[in-house]
């Protein structure tokens, strides 16, 4: 007597983890997404550099914040949801993949990423606490 040969059976979990596997794909990359930011319009002077005469960032037409940052930072990520989230005007340029970015970071002897300027403030890193008291000492918190 002959024995049918069974079919192998398609396992469902394959299919749900190619999905998953997808779904984590996009998430991550729009997690690395740069932010060449809508407020960047071509280059700005960096506060307290040769040719800022104000002395101040916040000029007309001119971003409140400049932050040089980079595209893995997690720093970063945190600096513009706390930026969005207060509905300051920022400009943010990505120290690596941006050409603008890449020579303001050269400019101020940048080491490390986020460095955020706020009008007369450089700051190194990203601490809500401190960009906050600088927001509020030049008035825009």
């Amino acid at each position: 007597m002959a024995t049918k040969a069974s079919k192998p059976s398609r396992k469902p979990l394959s299919g749900l983890a190619i999905f998953a596997v997808l779904i984590l794909l996009i998430i991550v990359q729009a997690q690395r997404m740069s932010v060449e930011h809508t407020y960047c319009e071509g280059e700005v002077t960096v506060p307290g550099q040769q040719g800022n005469k104000a002395g101040r960032l916040n000029t007309e037409g001119a971003p409140d914040v400049l932050m040089l940052g980079a595209v893995w930072c997690p720093a970063c990520k945190a600096a513009i949801r706390f930026l969005d989230k207060n509905n300051i005007n920022y400009c943010e340029y990505d120290m690596e993949t941006n050409a603008i970015g890449a020579k303001l970071y050269k400019e101020v002897n940048g080491r490390g990423v986020p460095i955020l300027f706020i009008d007369q403030h450089r700051i190194h890193g990203f601490s809500e606490a401190t960009v906050t008291r600088a927001l509020q000492d030049t008035g825009l918190l």
